[in-house]
């Protein structure tokens, strides 16, 4: 088991070691390219928890491209019961400067909506809680096309500002209640 980890390490490493050979021309495999599919990940919150799939193309020394994704957790313990939804979408564009150094330049929608519910005796009680955030976001990377089709690359820095963002509760909550539900939905939109 240990050998087989050593030996997917290594040639995981030696892939993005020795990759950028085969996109010694990402300018050209983008000129040469037209459409963009695939999924985004990173170290980012948001893209962790609904990693979206991105569709785009290639404009001459720009990349367009769509982000959407969407993920739902569903939980019911005893007599309560709750479902939550998280969603991303948003539009990325990068400026290459010569072959796979590039500007960013994104804006996203996340939101998050929850509900639960719970019965005790003949009463049913439920709250909702619903947080929307609008987040402009800019940075520096590389990112390589490769003569097969493989788009790699890397976020060097990144900087992103809500520029609006909302959270609502409502329900069966005393008015402290709801007032932290409502900061958890703040909380939601800050690490938006």
């Amino acid at each position: 088991m240990k050998n087989l980890l050593k030996t997917s390490i290594f040639l995981i490493c030696s892939s993005f070691l020795f990759s950028p050979l085969f996109a010694a021309d990402s300018a050209g495999n983008r000129a040469d390219s037209s459409i963009l599919i695939g999924y985004q990940t990173g170290a980012h919150l948001a893209t962790m928890i609904a990693p979206p799939l991105r569709i785009g193309t290639f404009v001459g020394d720009w990349e367009i491209a769509l982000d959407m994704g969407s993920n739902s957790w569903t939980n019911t313990e005893g007599s309560t019961s709750g479902v939550a939804t998280y969603k991303n979408q948003g539009l990325n564009t990068r400026y290459f400067v010569g072959n796979s150094f590039n500007i960013l330049a994104a804006i996203h929608n996340r939101e998050y909506s929850a509900k639960v519910t719970e019965t005790s005796g003949s009463n049913t009680y439920s709250g909702t809680l619903d947080a929307k955030a609008t987040v402009a976001t800019f940075g520096i990377g590389n990112h390589w096309l490769m003569d097969w089709g493989l788009y790699i690359g890397a976020d060097w820095f990144m900087a992103g500002s809500a520029l609006s963002s909302s959270s609502t509760a409502a329900g069966d909550f005393t008015t402290s209640g709801k007032e932290d539900v409502e900061k958890m939905g703040e909380f939601v939109n800050a690490v938006s």
